[in-house]
């Protein structure tokens, strides 16, 4: 991919130092002993912040490289099971977000952390969250990073997991947030996995027989949901428009299983019937191995600079 030309106040930004006040509230010390284990609900101090009005948002899209992984946003109506990219986008970025209250859109604002006006918040909440979660988290997380979510009133988040740990605020808006049990195969199971890994981003299927089973979070500004990785979850916004912070980490100790469902991907595509991830044995291990081995022997060799931001990584 060609080096995408960025503007020097947004990719170049310097690291700030965290000056901004606490952001996250954890009086009952829910993070450290929950986090990645349970969904559970917080509260924060966003609320509120004039960085996330809309015309602050606007300001900041026409500030971001115009590139693919800055931002995502799609245009129309959506159900829970709908795919992610179903819909297309027939307004501007700019346009969707001005115009956020009635044409019944979704927008993905990534790597605002490295923007002057927004990186002291978001890279206060980054450290925060990290910091209330203690020492393991923090020696866990390979990098993280905020991404701002705006919505039309009423707009559906179709069903999804990802591979990341994920602390959402609500900063405008109410919404519902359905979260169901990442660990229970009969909901998301061990095939949408291995797709998932294999870059099937949609793997996920709905089961709208099983709503019975996910926590539902009633969200007001002010309010935050705790998202281990892997757990699916989708949305439903209010009567008003939302706005909307995710800070999401990637993490070691989920990352080795990567390789591993990758090859058993390949592997049941191949005829071959690959045991339950706990079941694995040391050759499936040992192809993983190789498999992530030969990645990071391709990528010493031939470093790609794909225009991407350096990731958020706690100090």
């Amino acid at each position: 991919m060609a080096i995408v030309d960025v503007p020097s106040t947004f990719h170049e930004a310097p690291s700030f130092p965290n000056k901004a006040p606490p952001f996250l509230n954890d009086p009952d010390g829910k993070f450290e002993r929950y986090w990645n284990r349970a969904s559970f609900r917080f509260s924060h101090k966003l609320a509120g912040h004039p960085l996330f009005e809309l015309d602050s948002l606007v300001k900041l899209s026409r500030r971001m490289p115009k590139c693919a992984d800055f931002a995502y946003w799609s245009n129309g109506t959506e159900d829970p099971g709908n795919q992610w990219g179903a819909r297309g986008k027939s307004l501007s970025l700019q346009d969707t977000i001005a115009g956020i209250a009635d044409n019944n859109s979704l927008v993905l604002i990534k790597h605002a952390w490295h923007d002057e006006m927004y990186g002291p918040v978001l890279q206060s909440c980054l450290s925060e969250a990290v910091k209330l979660c203690g020492a393991i988290m923090h020696d866990d997380v390979i990098l993280g990073n905020a991404t701002i979510l705006i919505a039309s009133p009423n707009r559906v988040t179709p069903y999804h997991f990802d591979w990341d740990c994920n602390f959402l605020a609500q900063i405008r808006g109410n919404k519902k947030l359905h979260v169901f049990n990442d660990t229970d195969r009969t909901l998301l199971t061990q095939v949408e996995l291995e797709r998932f890994c294999a870059g099937d981003i949609n793997s996920a299927i709905y089961q709208p027989a099983r709503e019975k089973d996910a926590a539902v979070y009633e969200l007001q500004a002010g309010d935050g949901v705790h998202i281990p990785y892997r757990a699916p979850h989708w949305a439903q916004n209010g009567d008003n428009v939302s706005v909307a912070l995710s800070m999401n980490y990637e993490l070691r100790s989920e990352n080795r299983n990567l390789d591993l469902y990758r090859v058993q991907h390949w592997a049941r595509r191949a005829g071959l019937h690959p045991p339950d991830l706990e079941r694995a044995g040391m050759a499936w291990q040992a192809a993983a191995l190789a498999l992530g081995t030969a990645r990071e022997l391709r990528n010493f060799v031939r470093p790609s600079d794909d225009g991407l931001p350096t990731r958020w990584r706690p100090s």
